[in-house]
């Protein structure tokens, strides 16, 4: 798409509608058409046309907008259009979305309500510029990143790049650093002296010498990775690239950060590949390049955080840790020590030093960040507790180091997939096992139900005795997510069987609509960030009707999916508390996931046996 123009259809079939529109969009920004249901061919006019974001009326001139919208859903030049509902009846916004409308837009409307219901589309994506002279290269690393909603811009070599940077809004740039006319170092060089912009700039090379890491960085590189023509590493490094992309842009975001930390190591590579994991999350950074210099700066500095390696020359880093436990002054200054060492004895005299967190070399820049982000965290809580233990009790400081302080609740209305499963006479089974037994026996089961829906992003609600709630975001994504996360849970029972010698089954029921995201609970108590609303309670009625081994969904989730699935109808069924009767379906096979996702297929790489298709059978107990 283009970022400057947003094309949108009107299929209204009122000129009132159109003309407020038209009025309320920045003709700048947007190139509106209005189609009318009564024109010949009106629907080919949509499909030539092409639109970003269609606008239907729910009730048009001869036709039903409903019916427009599955006619565009089913459309493979459409089906990618964000399109609007509107109607007057505020009744008609549960079938809208069950129709795969992505927004509802009630008559009369303002202009903030409309803008509001193309926020998502007005969003722009990150523009990544991809440098590399090898086209293989290239066409490994492009589709890999778009699949993350990046807009990928491709440049053979540095005097291109520059060429797209000086009539370009680019956001981070990815470059080899071995190329023709100018090479990755000397346009990051340009980039930064010469045209004087603080893009964020990651080389990624296959030079792994200190040296070529070393003038990188001198010229001005927020990050560099190690890359590989061997296939199986070229796996690995993906996501590592998908990962320091991440962490350049989210620095690029927000704001310094007030810890200063001290760096200690005696290879020049490490200090620098450390100071600028540690910049890009903003903190500052200060490097020695051994204990006895870095011993000087404490005493005339001020730090929140030791990282020191534990071999160097002079005063090594168990020397350095033990001065500082020593010292009054620095007494309680948190270290972590990097090292090679991985014997028992060294880690035994690691944590004697009282040392808060030791990292095993080699390790990730995002493992760093973890234990870094840990122990500043773990000091905070500390310092605070004594700070006010003179004041509070000790029950009263524990509530408090576990709750948000400042948090402002926070209510949202968001369309969900929720998925509700129990285990069958869960009762029966849990007389047969002491209480002890109980409780190993669900975290076992919990243990591994969650893998599975995780696998599958779901956001985990709540364990409720030994029932599971969890949802899934993104429309019919995300109701397909939530039927392959059923079907792997029902696929894993066997394995539970196995491991717990019990006569295992479940029951799962899935519906998708809107529900209400909020924090509910006392002030005086406690509260939960969950889901509530009717279609909550329709999910958790289709479990309890659920066959043995089986998954029951509703229609407004059968309707996105079913050119996914296979299904056998149900007869209407009366729900409790639902006044109208609600149409479900067994579920009897679905494709797997990978096979619409290249990012599943990146998480599902470490499963043994991966299918077309899942098929499940459900018995009739």
């Amino acid at each position: 798409m283009d970022r400057n123009v947003i094309k949108v259809a009107l299929l209204t079939d009122s000129s009132t509608i159109d003309g407020l529109i038209t009025s309320l969009l920045d003709v700048a920004r947007f190139n509106i058409k209005s189609i009318h249901s009564n024109e010949s061919y009106f629907f080919q006019k949509l499909i030539a046309y092409k639109p970003h974001l269609i606008f239907i009326r729910a009730m048009l001139s001869k036709m039903d907008g409903l019916a427009i919208c599955d006619r565009i859903r089913s459309h493979y030049n459409l089906r990618d259009s964000h399109l609007v509902f509107i109607s007057a009846d505020l009744l008609n916004r549960e079938s809208a979305i069950n129709h795969r409308a992505n927004e509802f837009l009630q008559v009369p409307f303002t202009k903030d309500d409309l803008y509001r219901a193309i926020a998502a589309l007005l969003e722009k994506k990150t523009r990544l510029l991809l440098v590399d002279d090898s086209r293989v290269n290239r066409q490994r690393i492009k589709p890999f990143l778009e699949i993350e909603d990046y807009e990928v811009i491709e440049a053979c070599n540095g005097e291109e790049a520059l060429k797209i940077i000086r009539n370009t809004d680019i956001d981070i740039i990815v470059s080899d650093v071995e190329m023709p006319i100018i090479d990755g170092v000397t346009l990051c060089r340009i980039i930064r002296q010469q045209e004087k912009l603080s893009t964020p700039f990651l080389l990624l090379s296959s030079l792994q010498s200190d040296k070529a890491i070393m003038g990188g960085f001198n010229a001005g590189a927020d990050d560099y990775i190690i890359k590989s023509d061997h296939s199986d590493t070229h796996k690995i490094v993906l996501p590592e690239l998908l990962s320091r992309i991440n962490r350049l842009l989210i620095a690029k975001k927000t704001h310094s950060r007030p810890e200063n930390i001290l760096v200690v190591d005696d290879s020049s590579t490490t200090r620098h590949l450390l100071k600028s994991a540690l910049t890009i999350q903003g903190f500052k950074v200060e490097m020695s390049k051994d204990g006895l210099s870095a011993w000087e700066k404490l005493n005339n500095g001020n730090y929140d955080l030791v990282i020191t390696d534990y071999d160097m020359p002079y005063v090594d880093g168990l020397e350095l840790c033990s001065r500082i436990r020593q010292s009054k002054k620095f007494s309680d200054l948190p270290i972590i020590i990097e090292t090679s060492k991985d014997s028992k004895v060294e880690q035994v005299k690691i944590r004697s030093m009282g040392i808060q967190a030791f990292i095993t070399k080699p390790f990730s820049p995002d493992r760093l960040i973890a234990e870094v982000e840990r122990v500043l965290a773990e000091t905070r809580l500390k310092n605070n507790q004594t700070a006010m233990r003179s004041y509070l009790t000790d029950a009263t400081l524990t509530h408090i180091s576990t709750s948000n302080q400042g948090y402002i609740p926070k209510a949202e209305d968001k369309f969900r997939t929720l998925l509700f499963s129990d285990i069958v006479q869960f009762t029966h089974i849990s007389e047969q096992l002491s209480s002890r037994k109980v409780v190993d026996f669900l975290n076992t089961y919990f243990d591994r139900m969650v893998d599975e829906l995780l696998i599958f992003d779901a956001d985990i609600d709540k364990f409720i005795g030994d029932g599971i709630f969890a949802s899934f975001g993104q429309q019919e994504e995300g109701a397909f997510r939530a039927v392959c996360a059923a079907a792997a849970m029902l696929k894993a029972l066997p394995e539970l069987r196995e491991i717990t010698g019990l006569d295992l089954h479940m029951r799962i029921g899935i519906h998708s609509g809107h529900v209400i995201m909020g924090d509910i609970g006392s002030n005086h108590s406690r509260k939960d960030f969950t889901l509530i609303g009717d279609n909550v309670n329709i999910a958790s009625r289709l479990e309890h009707l659920a066959k043995r081994d089986g998954i029951l969904i509703s229609y407004a989730t059968y309707k996105m999916i079913q050119d996914k699935i296979t299904v056998i109808p149900m007869p209407l069924l009366k729900l409790k508390g639902i006044q109208e009767p609600i149409q479900a379906y067994l579920v009897k096979s679905v494709l797997s996931y990978y096979s619409f996702s290249k990012t599943m297929e990146n998480k599902m790489n470490n499963k043994k046996q991966r299918v077309d298709t899942i098929e499940l059978i459900a018995d009739n107990k």
